[in-house]
């Protein structure tokens, strides 16, 4: 496990949009699968970069290959500020070039997902992926360990959203509580959960992950 250093990011954004393919909220934003392989490397890619220079990014390697990405906002650092929305704006202009049909509702479902975050200051998990020939292999938990580590020995609460059922129970075992459930970000959309995971006193399994990793 190593964090993600800046600079290209191709290849971190080529696994998260590989790892977010099918995901039910892109596939609602995006119908159109050759579109969504288009527009996907565009969103992660705002994302991220914006992750680089503002949170804490980390990347599983299998060789010199990005099998995995975990990209976190430290307390008070969401929503973005103006400054950080208009760095982001090439990344977004992209995506409206690649499906303009999709703006609309995208524009809606950011909105909807910042309104719903919590008040108390937290550390954000804004996104975690893993390659499809890397998955079931422990790197989730791998990659989100120094972060819930720091989280633990600084006594702050983690926050996120899933867009699958499958996963609340994977982040349960993690410590997260279901916060709210079947959210509908946008009128028709597919159902999310937002979790929160409070600070573990004392050692923790994640540390021990984080010092072997």
């Amino acid at each position: 496990m190593i964090q993600l250093p800046s600079g290209p990011v191709a290849e971190a954004v080529a696994v998260l949009a590989r790892s977010f393919q099918t995901n039910p909220n892109f596939v609602d934003l995006f119908p159109e699968e050759e579109v969504r392989a288009r527009a996907l490397p565009h969103v992660f890619a705002a994302g991220l970069r914006d992750a680089l220079g503002f949170g804490q990014s980390y990347a599983a390697m299998r060789g010199d290959e990005i099998v995995g990405v975990a990209a976190w906002l430290p307390p008070g650092t969401f929503p973005l500020s103006p400054l950080r929305q208009i760095r982001v704006l090439p990344d977004m202009a992209r995506v409206l070039v690649t499906a303009p049909r999709s703006l609309g509702r995208l524009l809606r479902f950011m909105s909807s997902v910042t309104e719903r975050h919590p008040e108390q200051p937290y550390w954000y998990l804004e996104t975690v992926g893993v390659a499809p020939i890397a998955q079931g292999l422990g790197i989730g938990m791998r990659l989100l360990a120094p972060v819930l580590a720091l989280a633990d020995r600084a006594g702050q609460p983690c926050y996120l959203e899933t867009q699958t059922e499958r996963n609340v129970a994977w982040y349960h075992r993690l410590g997260f509580e279901i916060g709210d459930a079947g959210i509908h970000f946008v009128p028709g959309g597919p159902p999310n959960w937002s979790m929160i995971r409070h600070p573990v006193r004392g050692e923790t399994t994640w540390e021990s992950t984080e010092k072997e990793g």
